[in-house]
């Protein structure tokens, strides 16, 4: 368990690092292949629930309803639809405050906004419409990209402004692999 807290404790720094460096992303490259990031699907796990925990901790606390949900998972790289690349997606769902719905999509925008100061690419996503709007978030320097949601008030839907964090691809023995199904079983007990 020793070791573990301090892979923990590296995972956090380098995820500190690769947020501060943000700001240089015209500077810095980030590898292309896997081979080239040597990353593991255990790490790619950790990227993506630390940028998801860091962007939902950014949102003002008098907006905060609760969290409706909260999912972890490995999903196949569109590269490799055989599922041997995979990524880890984390994602949270946060319900707002009545007084707060008619402004979620500001309280969204604000959120991406203070990852664009720090050198993160945003981009409205296709799925975009009048009540669901999707917005992108990419950095050359770090190891997961973002999409935050808002959903304003609609027919079916309750306001709510949901992040996902996704994780760099990684090499795994396949969806049904111990790595994997260990990974996926500990995000289910832990949730």
């Amino acid at each position: 368990m020793v070791g573990g807290g301090r892979f923990v404790v590296s995972t956090v720094a380098a995820l500190a690092v690769v947020l501060s460096l943000g700001a240089c992303a015209g500077e810095v490259e980030a590898p292309t292949s896997v081979a080239e990031r040597q990353v593991t699907l255990a790490q790619s796990k950790s990227y993506a629930q630390l940028l998801r925990n860091e962007a939902s901790s950014r949102l003002p606390e008098i907006v905060l309803k609760q969290v409706a949900e909260s999912t972890d998972v490995s999903i196949a790289c569109d590269a490799d639809p055989a599922g041997l690349l995979r990524s880890w997606t984390s994602t949270m769902k946060i319900l707002v405050t009545n007084s707060t719905a008619a402004r979620v999509q500001q309280v969204a925008d604000d959120l991406a906004a203070t990852f664009v100061e720090q050198g993160w690419k945003a981009d409205l996503a296709e799925e975009s419409t009048d009540t669901l709007v999707v917005t992108r978030l990419r950095s050359a320097t770090s190891l997961a990209d973002m999409a935050i949601t808002a959903t304003s008030k609609a027919t079916d839907q309750v306001p709510s402004i949901q992040v996902t964090a996704t994780g760099v691809c990684a090499l795994t023995g396949g969806p049904e692999s111990d790595e994997v199904t260990k990974l996926e079983q500990d995000a289910a007990n832990a949730g």
